[in-house]
């Protein structure tokens, strides 16, 4: 996980310094224009319209990139932000149901804020994930340490080791939709970052007017 939005970070980094690498072509030609309609005496303003017409197609191409900028930045950091809101209240129910049998023990669950970066988000999510599973694993090992004693004792809680593992069931099913939405969200966000940057190292008409 931890990869992918390093991926997805590196992908949206390319496509600010493709934004840059436009927006200098376009004062460049800003400023041809500008020059060349000072000087009246060689008629110069008479060679601007090609500029004005490059100058139209670069700006174009900016809005593009600002448009699929925000799309990429607001639709990534609510997607992982309402993950991580869902993956830290089940950590936190887990927990609750982890100190009923298992004391001594501090779990902590890291919290994420809107106004993180999404690096930080997804760092919490891969901690928060990895707690949980940990604590699955114990709850199940502590179920048939537990079962072997009522068994040995002969203690008649016929269906406490089953209820137990409905519980575990649970929670691991809920763990691996939350693993499956987060993993497949960085997925969807590096295909669709790198294809905006290939789509732009193949486009002719961008390097025409560039």
């Amino acid at each position: 996980m931890n990869e992918n939005i390093m991926k997805i970070e590196n992908n949206i980094k390319k496509i600010n310094d493709l934004h840059d690498i436009i927006s200098k072509k376009v004062n460049e030609v800003n400023q041809r224009i500008e020059t060349f309609n000072k000087k009246k005496n060689l008629k110069l303003e008479d060679s601007t319209p090609f500029l004005v017409f490059q100058n139209k197609i670069l700006q174009n191409e900016l809005l593009y990139l600002n448009n699929h900028k925000q799309i990429i930045n607001s639709s990534l950091n609510n997607m992982i932000y309402g993950i991580s809101e869902n993956i830290t209240m089940m950590a936190l129910t887990v927990i609750t149901m982890y100190k009923d049998v298992i004391t001594g023990e501090n779990k902590l669950v890291k919290i994420s804020h809107k106004k993180d970066d999404n690096i930080k988000i997804v760092s919490d999510i891969t901690y928060n994930l990895e707690l949980i599973n940990s604590m699955i694993i114990d709850l199940r090992k502590y179920n048939e340490e537990l079962n072997d004693t009522i068994k040995k004792n002969n203690l008649h809680a016929k269906t406490l080791h089953e209820n137990i593992e409905f519980v575990c069931g649970h929670v691991e099913l809920e763990y691996k939709k939350h693993t499956n939405d987060i993993q497949k969200a960085l997925e969807y966000f590096t295909q669709y970052t790198e294809k905006i940057i290939e789509q732009n190292e193949y486009m002719i008409l961008l390097k025409f007017v560039s």
